[in-house]
């Protein structure tokens, strides 16, 4: 259900919150996250795909094929509501149109290897926000990942520590047409010009039609410091041979998130 008022001002108040209730449906550091997820949002939709990037290589092959291929989809977020439903209901009443959520594989399996759970504990779904973009597009540009309260796999330190160092925070494009040797090219100059590092990803077979679609992430390297550190290719269909076949650099993915640790609050014991 989207709310639709004649005053621009009155849509400006709803999309901060101003005079919604949270009824505790979000806490007040989820509220701050999903405002500047919004907001980051609404920049990225009119900014050229390869400065999202920045720093890259000018005139490079990153950016060459990032500007051709690429449409910028959406800025993903974390968030923990009391349930499920109240964090939908919330998002409705501020007017930012959530979509039916579908079962997250990648960010579940993600959190269970981060915190030492079982996946199956980790009740998150995926909701997308449609929002009307300052490029004229009604899109779904927000990607919000809920780990509700009462799912067993909740703890408070979870939260903290996700809030303090965003590890699940991305900015994502769209692959429409995604060959391997276009997939293969983008995974390389991210890599070489962009100080991007291959993290995995995987296949949810609840998003993107009847062949489901495939993530692929990558985290900035330690040393290139940049204010977009963890980027998602989305692309159509199961891409997993493609995948499996990308050489895994777990320590330096494991010496990116250290750094990320270190550059924020420490983790609560």
């Amino acid at each position: 259900m989207s709310v639709v008022h004649p005053s621009g001002e009155t849509n400006a108040r709803l999309r901060s919150g101003e005079g919604i209730p949270a009824d505790n449906a979000f806490s007040g550091t989820d509220l701050r996250q999903l405002d500047e997820a919004v907001r980051d949002a609404r920049l990225a939709s009119t900014a050229a795909a390869a400065t999202l990037l920045a720093p890259v290589e000018a005139g490079g092959e990153a950016t060459a094929l990032t500007e051709r291929n690429c449409l910028f989809d959406h800025c993903g977020v974390l968030l923990f509501p009391r349930t499920v439903g109240a964090g939908l209901r919330y998002l409705e009443r501020r007017g930012l149109a959530p979509l039916p959520t579908v079962p997250s594989t990648v960010v579940r399996r993600r959190l269970g290897e981060r915190y030492g759970l079982d996946p199956a504990d980790c009740e998150v779904h995926i909701t997308r926000l449609r929002m009307n973009l300052p490029d004229g597009r009604r899109h779904a540009a927000v990607e919000v990942f809920l780990f509700p309260r009462d799912s067993p796999g909740f703890d408070r330190r979870i939260a903290e520590s996700e809030a303090a160092h965003g590890f699940e925070q991305h900015t994502a494009f769209v692959v429409g047409r995604p060959g391997e040797p276009l997939l293969a090219g983008l995974v390389s100059a991210w890599r070489t010009e962009a100080g991007l590092l291959w993290e995995g990803g995987g296949h949810n077979p609840h998003e993107g039609g009847p062949d489901g679609s495939t993530v692929m992430y990558f985290v900035r390297e330690h040393g290139r410091p940049a204010r977009r550190r963890r980027f998602e290719l989305h692309c159509p269909g199961d891409l997993g041979d493609f995948m499996d076949r990308i050489p895994q650099e777990t320590e330096a993915v494991r010496r990116a998130y250290a750094e990320w640790r270190l550059a924020g609050l420490e983790i609560p014991a």
